[in-house]
């Protein structure tokens, strides 16, 4: 996909993603979660970011049993490698968003403090700000790239992203994920199915398009 962008825009686009990373990272332990859901919903609707994002989130990690395995006072066991810590806090902070009553459940004794507040706000200065300093950086390496002047296409492929000045034009190679891609080449003629009973009723365009998704998915490129 091409973004056509100038700096304008990519300084509003990045103000955003400040304001809501840093929302998250002050917040009261009483607004946690609603922060924490507004900060995920920022990256991952965000393009540049969500395919940094996609292409450092390699490792897996089975969060459930890191929370249920951490010590009163003790830290989660986070490498200091680039994929390993963007992997394991997007992964952290997600599973949060999706299965915790409140941000405190990831956050609980870290630090030396027994004040909840103390607490979140620790987790946040260790955790949640390796992974916004990550962002912050990969975003200023865009912005330097962008040159004095005039607007720049922004190509994302598949977790790469690659930048041309002006009418410059962009070279880079894709690495496609078989393994994805034939996931939803199942799904499409699992679609196609279904709705094969109803193709009387339905546009032309809505089973003929389904039809061009299945043939796009078939190809080894």
């Amino acid at each position: 996909m091409e973004l056509l962008m100038d700096k304008k825009e990519f300084q509003i686009m990045s103000a955003e993603f400040r304001r809501v990373a840093s929302r998250l990272l002050k917040t009261d332990f009483h607004d946690g979660l609603d922060n924490l859901k507004r900060f995920l919903y920022c990256i991952e609707n965000n393009l540049l970011i969500w395919e940094f994002i996609q292409e450092h989130n390699t490792l897996s990690f089975d969060i459930e049993q890191a929370i249920k395995e951490r010590e009163t006072y003790e830290a989660y066991p986070i490498q200091p490698d680039k994929n390993y810590e963007v992997s394991f806090i997007y992964q952290l902070l997600k599973y949060c968003s999706e299965h915790c009553r409140d941000y405190l459940s990831i956050c609980y004794w870290y630090g030396s403090s027994s004040k909840y507040q103390d607490m979140v706000d620790t987790f946040n200065n260790r955790v949640v700000s390796l992974l916004v300093g990550h962002i912050e950086v990969y975003l200023k390496g865009v912005w330097l790239g962008m040159g004095d002047d005039g607007k720049i296409n922004i190509n994302v492929n598949g977790g790469q992203v690659a930048i041309a000045q002006g009418q410059g034009t962009v070279n880079a190679t894709q690495n496609n994920h078989y393994g994805q891609a034939q996931n939803l080449k199942e799904l499409a003629e699992e679609f196609y199915k279904l709705t094969e009973a109803f193709w009387d009723e339905m546009p032309e365009r809505a089973y003929s398009n389904t039809d061009s998704i299945i043939s796009e998915f078939s190809k080894k490129k």
